[in-house]
Formats: structure tokens, sequence, C-alpha cells
């Protein structure tokens, strides 16, 4: 029995070894096919994507406030590897100044904080199951150069087939195939993109704890918050800005403290970068009021030759679109406020507001619940542009649209009728897609001739044409990517294999897929300057 048993034991074991190799080998080869047609990791080199998406960068931790941001570390790792040595490099608090810096850090000491970029999961287009949309955040190859070192690009896809496109004022507008310029719509995106895409620009739970200290570190009086409280109202050096009277009070803007525009705080180190101003922007705040069916709140955002208006009492919202000059109201609507906000007691928890000017729409929504909004147009982005740059005509314009930058924007927020504390006030922007001037740097001269003008879409009088393959890429970091309107003509390889000649686009072959998570966020290192290892799951998150 025991030498049968073995002679039988011997085949199975064989067997068994040649079982698992199979086995092996047909999950690998699975693993190899799933890699192939549905999802791959991609590493984000750059940071044309940012703060969406991370490229290579420094956190930076303002000893002032404790507010926490992303910068761009490619050109001071550079600076190290070259061996120039340079003087301490300032560190910037952006929620106070973004001229002053709050203190300094050595060059090297800087440039060993630098962290990789994020490494993103690609969910491959397989049509009919999965098709390119607008506003995806796209991986694909870059027909300009499609065999060069970086094959791969990641941006945001605003432009899809068979469609007239222009960017104008920071927004895209889109028409028919054949649409007359006046013909051409906005583009608003669905709300999960947009709370995704908000950049900040303001958060006054990031005021400074110590403020002789910030000012000796500035050399300078600290100017205190960019909103300006009327007086009688101490808002300085507070996190919580309470007014303990039923009479008028208000905050207004300060632009010379903190712009409304484009700025990016990735981009702090590139100081040659311009800044466009901007009127989509997102304020919120947590309101603690002793008498919530008093409580009134309006605020007002001035720009674009109007006023946009949130309007909030007796029970009610308003939204209005009102002409600056001759205060006539273009549009209102009304809405009744929801019972569980405006029938609360004293004692409840405050009331959170948020305010949205953005797409040519006013959103309002309260304890995170949408009240209602206001949609309005000018007539097409021609006239879109015009209100938006008072005093100057399209002739202008078109013959600088860099030099010509948007009227700045301004904000008022007044209330009345109760007492009352402000609590987490944060102004947020949204994307700004930038006018710009094509250059021969930016295409291949393998390429063909260089095309000179005004950046693809981005002329009033010639705006884009997209056929039946095309696709149109931007980065969110405008300021700092070189978008498909810059691009210039494909790559004769492209032209021939695919038959498709249009420069400035991304053929739909040449797409890979949408990137659906950061799977391995830039990791972090143990210790100061030490090696990083570790990945920041903190940061590990889904892509709008």
């Amino acid at each position: 029995m025991n030498a049968v048993g073995a002679k039988q034991h011997q085949p199975q074991s064989a067997g068994g070894i040649i079982d698992t190799l199979q086995s092996l080998i047909v999950a690998f080869v699975f693993a190899m096919a799933f890699r192939g047609f549905v999802l791959e990791g991609f590493v984000i080199p750059t940071g044309s994507m940012a703060p969406t998406l991370m490229g290579a960068h420094i956190r930076i931790h303002s000893p002032a406030t404790g507010y926490e941001y992303a910068v761009d570390s490619s050109e001071i790792v550079m600076v190290q590897q070259m061996g120039q040595r340079r003087a301490d490099r300032p560190i910037f608090d952006p929620m106070i100044s973004r001229q002053h810096p709050v203190m300094a850090i050595p060059g090297a000491t800087l440039a060993a904080e630098s962290r990789m970029g994020d490494r993103v999961l690609v969910l491959k287009y397989l049509e009919p199951l999965t098709k390119p949309a607008r506003w995806d955040v796209a991986v694909f190859k870059n027909p300009t150069d499609p065999v060069g070192e970086a094959p791969y690009y990641i941006k945001r896809m605003v432009g899809i087939p068979n469609e007239t496109l222009l960017v104008a004022d920071g927004d895209i507008f889109t028409g028919a195939p054949d649409a007359a310029v006046d013909a051409l719509h906005i583009e608003r995106k669905p709300e999960f993109i947009q709370r995704a895409v908000w950049q900040p620009v303001y958060d006054s739970d990031f005021e400074p704890a110590e403020i002789e200290r910030l000012e000796a570190a500035m050399r300078q009086r600290w100017r205190g918050s960019p909103w300006r409280p009327s007086e009688g109202w101490d808002t300085r050096g507070k996190r919580a800005w309470s007014w303990d009277s039923t009479a008028p009070a208000s905050i207004a803007w300060n632009n010379e403290i903190l712009p409304l525009d484009d700025w990016n705080s990735y981009n702090t180190y590139r100081r040659d970068i311009p800044l466009y101003p901007t009127a989509d922007l997102a304020i919120t705040a947590g309101i603690d009021a002793a008498d919530l069916t008093r409580f009134r709140s309006t605020l007002d955002i001035g720009a674009r030759g109007h006023i946009f208006r949130f309007a909030l009492g007796a029970g009610t919202l308003t939204l209005s679109v009102i002409e600056a000059e001759s205060q006539k109201v273009v549009s209102t609507a009304q809405f009744p406020v929801p019972s569980t906000s405006a029938g609360n007691p004293p004692s409840a928890r405050p009331l959170a507001l948020e305010f949205w000017h953005v797409d040519q729409r006013l959103s309002a929504y309260l304890d995170d619940t949408l009240v209602g909004t206001l949609d309005y147009d000018f007539g097409g982005p021609v006239k879109r542009i015009i209100a938006s740059h008072f005093g100057r005509t399209l002739e202008q314009y078109i013959a600088n649209p860099t030099g010509q930058r948007p009227t700045p924007t301004s904000m008022e927020w007044r209330f009345d009728g109760s007492p009352f504390t402000l609590r987490r006030v944060t102004v947020q922007r949204d994307l700004y897609y930038r006018p710009d001037f094509l250059s021969a740097n930016n295409q291949f001269p393998t390429n063909g001739t260089a095309i000179s003008g005004l950046a693809f879409a981005t002329d009033p009088m010639n705006p884009a044409r997209l056929g039946p393959s095309d696709h149109l890429m931007f980065g969110d970091n405008s300021g700092a990517s070189k978008d498909s309107r810059l691009w210039g003509r494909s790559h004769p390889l492209v032209v021939r294999e695919l038959e498709n000649d249009h420069p400035f686009i991304v053929p739909r072959e040449m797409l890979i897929g949408k990137a659906w998570s950061v799977y391995f966020p830039a990791p972090i290192a143990m210790s100061s300057g030490g090696r990083a290892f570790i990945p920041d799951f903190g940061r590990l998150r889904y892509i709008r």
C-alpha cells in the first residue's frame, strides 16, 4: 500500500507544479490584458493640472497661519543640481500676501523636500462602455510629438468633436459646427466637477496666530484680511467675526491685499506669469445669527458691467443681475428658504451659506442644499468680452488680448437686522482659460511651418471648428500649461497614419483614457530631508 501510494503521489506533485505554472501564466496574461485594455497607472510629471493633480512639488507649511500648499519644485531642484548657490528662498503664505514672505528657507533645504508627482489610475476608453466626454481629465498621446521623451500627456478635455468652440474671458463657449460666433453658448460644468476645480483664494480660518511675530518676519505692518470691515467692526486677527448690533454692517474685498485673479499657489516661484482678473467665484460662510427671522444678508459681486446680487432675508432668497451704471434689474428670481434653515431657533447650529457666480449662473446653497439658480446671457462671447473689458473695443482686445486684461472684480457683503457671527469665510475661484499668442518656440520645426497669430480657439473672429475626431485639451493650471491651443501642427507621422492634419487638436485615436483616481499620492519622508517612500494616504482621491 505504501509503495502504491508513493507511485501515485509523484505524478500528482508534478501535475500540481504544472497547474500552478499554468495558473500563473493565465493570471499574467489576464493582468497584462487588463493593463492594456482596461486600467493602467501613470505618473504626473508636471504641474499643468495643478492643483487637481500634482507634478514634482514641495509642500509648504506656513508658520504664520498653518496654511499648507504645494509649489512647483522643478526650478528649485535644477538650481541645486547645477551647483548654483542662491540666497534663502522666501516662503509666502497665500492667505496673507503673495508679495511679502513670512520667512525664508535655504534653497538646498527646500530642494531636499521635493516630492515626485502623483500616480494615477487611468480607465481606458472602451466604447460603447466608456466614451470621451467634456471635462474629463484625459491621458493621451501628444500629436505634435508622439515619439518624443514625454509621449503621454494629461489635461482636461474642453472641446469635443463636431462643434465650434471659443475661449472668452476664461470660459468655454460652444455651438454647432457651422455656428456663428454670436450663436455660441456657454458650457457649464456639472456640480461635482465644479466643486472639484474650485481653487482657494482666501480662508478666514487661516488668520495669523501671532500678529507681532508675523509683522517682524514681514518687516512691515500686516494689513489684515482682504475683507475690510465697516467702521466699528473689529475683525483683525480673529477667525470668528462678531457684530453685536442690529445696525447695518458690511465687509468689502480689497484687491490690493489679495487680488481676485487666476493666481495659482503652485506657481509661487514662477514670478513671471501674468495674472488675469476673474469674476467666477464661490463665497462661503457659516452664519450664527441671534434671530434668523430678522437677519438679512446681501452679497454683491461687481463685474462685466453688472452687479450679481445674492439677497437673503425674511425666509426668501433673491438672485438678481443688475446693470451697474443704470441700476436696471436685468433678471431676477426668488426662492423660498427651506424651513430647516429659516426656522432654526437661535440655539441652532450656524447657517451654512454658499454663493456661486460661475459660468454665467448664480447659485445659492443653504446647509448644503441648492436653494435656487439664475442663468444669464450677454448674447454671445463677443459681448461678454466687451462687457468684461470696460471702456475697450473688440478691436483693441483682438490686437492685444494678453495686455487688455478684464476689469477687476469688486465684492461687498452687507448685513443687518440681528447680531451675528461669521465663521469660516472662504473665497474660491473657478478655472480660467487664458488668451495667448502663438509662438514658434512652442511648435516643432519638424512638423512644418510655424503658425502665428492668436492662440487656437481664442480669436473671437476665428473660433475653432472641431472635426469628427477632434478633441481640445487644456490644463487646470492655465498660466503654466502648454495647452493644445499653443501646439501648432501635428507630427508628419500622425498626419500620414491618421489622415488628420488639423493643428492644435488631439485625434480620437490618440486618446488613452480617463484619469480615474490618485492611487499613490506623492510619498512623504519620515524626517525632514529624508528619503520619501511613504505614500501620503490622506491624499488618495477620485479625479473629477
